[in-house]
């Protein structure tokens, strides 16, 4: 497997421990067309969460749009940890939480293993 493909699956895996975390159904990724260059498939990853139909769609790759989805999901979400809002980038206010994406796992700042200001 090379770098690239082992980082592709970290960002599938990493969103599947997040949906299952989150409570969410019924994830699906895939190519939108068949029968043109993998770069040219036009990605999508789609879940069902509370209810919905979360889709990311017409991304460049199955890295882009796993790492859309978690993006999407946890935008604006509560962490279990601190009951914080969470961000995805910095700078981090006080009443926030930053999350992270650390090889196959996101991870929540306030669990204390790495400093929150890191990007």
């Amino acid at each position: 497997m090379s770098m690239a493909q082992h980082l592709e699956m970290d960002s599938v895996v990493a969103l599947a421990d997040l949906c299952a975390r989150a409570g969410a159904t019924q994830l699906e990724l895939g190519y939108l067309e068949d029968g043109v260059p993998v770069e040219q498939a036009r990605w999508y990853a789609q879940v069902r969460f509370r209810g919905a139909l979360l889709v990311c769609d017409e991304r460049s790759g199955l890295d882009e749009a796993a790492d859309a989805l978690a993006r999407r999901i946890l935008r604006g979400a509560l962490c279990a940890g601190c009951r914080r809002q969470v961000v995805l980038s910095m700078p981090v206010r006080f009443r926030d939480c930053r999350w992270y994406r650390e090889g196959a796992s996101w991870v929540r700042g306030c669990d204390g293993k790495r400093a929150a200001s890191r990007d």
